[in-house]
């Protein structure tokens, strides 16, 4: 069982104090990291657009992320599961 932590990053600008298990802490800085990363990159492309907007363009931007990478796992699913009815086929006429 993991031990209950407090984690103090800074997101977007602003501080956060989170709480996550030991073993999940590296997890939730490195997604602290990226979503730092990703705002300051939108900010460069677009410096005069207001934060809020920003905010909301970088969470959009990682939400198709995150369905594009849902998307590509089903299809992962699908393909392994026509190779295991083929292999259970072949093992079948042999």
């Amino acid at each position: 069982m993991s031990d209950v932590v407090t984690v103090e990053l800074r997101l977007i600008e602003q501080s956060f104090r989170l709480s996550t298990t030991s073993e999940k802490k590296q997890d939730l800085v490195r997604a602290g990291d990226l979503l730092n990363e990703k705002f300051q990159e939108f900010r460069r492309k677009a410096p005069n657009v207001e934060h809020n907007k920003l905010v909301i363009m970088v969470a959009l931007e990682l939400m198709q992320e995150v369905l594009t990478m849902n998307k590509s796992l089903q299809e992962y699913a699908h393909c392994e599961h026509l190779l295991s009815t083929i292999l259970e086929d072949i093992e079948k006429a042999v």
